[in-house]
């Protein structure tokens, strides 16, 4: 999944039925990988661009979950302008302000950063 981060969220949902799968699932499994064999040429490319900066960009949806009201978080770093990790999840806390939502998303990127 890093160098194809267009399937991520479909593999991440289907990772959550892991232990109890349904044929459902199975299906969705086979379209991704249907997906797959149609795209053989996407994907992130790396290149060499000589220079060697971090950037790092962090964004928060403040209770976006439609289910539980939390907050989902996310981060994505860049290595010579090459995307390296990228990261988004749903918090185990409700976050009480949208200026704590996008705190603790900085705090996470930073972490993962250092």
């Amino acid at each position: 999944m890093h160098t194809r981060p267009d399937i991520s969220y479909a593999v991440s949902i289907l990772s959550q039925f892991m232990h109890q799968p349904k044929e459902i699932h199975l299906y969705a499994a086979y379209r991704v990988l249907y997906y797959l064999k149609g795209t053989p040429g996407k994907g992130i490319l790396f290149k060499h661009s000589g220079k060697v900066n971090v950037k790092m960009f962090t964004d928060a949806d403040y209770a976006g979950s439609i289910t539980d009201q939390k907050l989902t978080t996310g981060h994505l770093t860049f290595i010579g302008g090459n995307l390296v990790t990228w990261r988004s999840k749903t918090q185990t806390v409700v976050a009480h302000s949208s200026v704590e939502a996008k705190l603790r998303s900085l705090a996470q990127g930073v972490c993962e950063l250092l």
